[in-house]
């Protein structure tokens, strides 16, 4: 049985600098975009709305977070570890058990 160590805390500066790296990483791929799009169910015409809430960075984390491949792609794309993406998610987003 592996022994797998919680990612290591980031504060929330850090977290939304990878939250818009990410969100500019799927932005920049049609494909990425239009999944994200489909699940968010967010229209070109109400991403800068829905980018004004404190939630959006949260919210994209949450979506690359749940998605491994994506995960792993933008990890290896932005030069960091997946657990970095996985830390920042959950400094935006703080489980109730912690």
């Amino acid at each position: 049985m592996k022994n797998y160590a919680a990612p290591q805390k980031i504060g929330t500066e850090e977290a939304e600098t990878l939250a818009v790296a990410a969100f500019s990483a799927i932005t920049g791929d049609e494909e990425r975009m239009s999944r994200f799009m489909s699940i968010s169910g967010l229209r070109p015409e109400t991403i800068r709305q829905a980018a004004e809430s404190s939630r959006f960075f949260a919210a994209i984390l949450e979506y690359v977070v749940s998605d491994e491949p994506l995960l792993v792609a933008l990890a290896t794309e932005l030069g960091v570890r997946p657990e970095r993406l996985m830390a920042a998610h959950l400094a935006l987003s703080p489980s109730e058990f912690e």
